[in-house]
């Protein structure tokens, strides 16, 4: 009878310290290189600037950048919440070619005089302070 005890204290105790949401299959853990999961109709570039802006001209469209950062909650609600509502996406769509750039990443991005910074880099050129921006 003591050992049966001691092993359904052993598997109480295994799971209070070890929480099912803590034993997901690796398959569901897809971190994204983004601060957030960034929709997928979101423009994947070289991040070269010049070219972006030209090709959304062509577009005619104007270029929009988002600066997000690793687990900020109002960058992943912008994202959850607004970019989920179908005439949003579709209006953003319309009118704009959609960039993501985090703002601590080590990314190079290309600025219009040629030269290249990092993203983190970039931000700080931008004086970006705050996500989402």
């Amino acid at each position: 009878m003591p050992r049966t005890f001691l092993t359904a204290l052993a598997l109480l105790m295994q799971a209070w310290l070890f929480p099912l949401h803590a034993a997901q299959p690796a398959a569901e853990f897809n971190p994204s290189p983004h601060a957030i999961d960034i929709p997928a109709w979101f423009t994947e570039t070289f991040l070269d600037f010049r070219e972006d802006i030209r090709e959304a001209t062509r577009a005619k469209k104007r270029l929009m950048v988002y600066f997000g950062q690793d687990g900020c909650p109002y960058c992943r609600e912008l994202m959850r919440v607004n970019f989920s509502q179908k005439d949003i996406v579709e209006t953003t769509r319309r009118h704009f070619d959609a960039l993501a750039l985090n703002i601590w990443g080590d990314r190079e991005v290309t600025w219009l005089d040629g030269k290249v910074r990092s993203e983190k880099a970039f931000a700080a050129f931008l004086k970006v302070q705050f996500t989402p921006t």
